[in-house]
């Protein structure tokens, strides 16, 4: 994609970076959590199970790394849009994807804020979770068109089309089987990990066709019609 000359402290390259730590920084912290949850299924139980605090039984004594790790990521992934719109020419399509970053990013801010079976506040967590899935997987979707508009970037976009779409999926799914009482293909954990995946996916994908951005041999101008 021909972008416009950016500064040598290329905004893209701040985006990869930004997205690559937030994906990594929440897989590494769900995984934490998990790890001192005694019977703690990927598959069957729900992410937010990780972040629980004083519920009967009790969460993962480590909920706080959890709860941190939304935090982290929804502001890690709304600080890399942020710069990677800065990097696009303006358009409708570039100002709906930052709204929805800033979607997911209240939404993710709510879920480790409010905490599931929480008295009293609950409801917000279920807001929240809705606002981070939704708002990310279309977010993803947004941004995947976005990039789509040009060859160079046209597999990126497709990527973040396939997998924003996946995720929306895999959320309907999710409330079908919370809808039936009994699991359609999958245990609930499976389908809401598909609808969170994909996002975290998204970020790994992107950073990895964002940080080759080339510069000329001295490393003063950034090259054209990098992505």
């Amino acid at each position: 994609m021909a972008l416009p000359d950016v500064p040598r402290r290329d905004p893209l390259i701040a985006a990869a970076v930004l997205w690559a730590l937030g994906g990594a920084w929440y897989l590494i912290s769900e995984a934490v959590a998990a790890s001192a949850f005694p019977g703690y299924s990927y598959a069957h139980d729900y992410i937010s199970d990780l972040g629980a605090v004083g519920n009967e039984p009790p969460g993962s004594p480590l909920a706080a790394v959890m709860n941190l790790g939304f935090l982290h990521q929804g502001l890690l992934f709304l600080l890399g849009s942020i710069f990677a719109v800065r990097a696009l020419p303006a358009s409708r399509g570039r100002s709906a994807f930052l709204a929805l970053a800033v979607g997911y990013a209240v939404g993710t801010g709510l879920v480790g804020v409010f905490h599931s079976g929480q008295h009293g506040t609950a409801a917000l967590h279920g807001v929240g979770a809705v606002m981070a899935i939704l708002g990310g997987n279309l977010a993803v979707v947004a941004v995947g068109l976005r990039f789509r508009e040009h060859a160079t970037t046209r597999p990126t976009g497709t990527a973040g089309v396939v997998l924003g779409i996946a995720g929306i999926a895999s959320l309907l799914l999710l409330g079908l089987n919370i809808v039936l009482g009994t699991p359609v293909l999958f245990d609930d954990g499976t389908w809401e990990r598909g609808s969170v995946y994909t996002i975290t996916a998204w970020q790994f994908v992107a950073a990895t066709a964002l940080l080759p951005a080339r510069r000329s041999p001295t490393g003063n101008e950034p090259a054209r019609g990098t992505t």
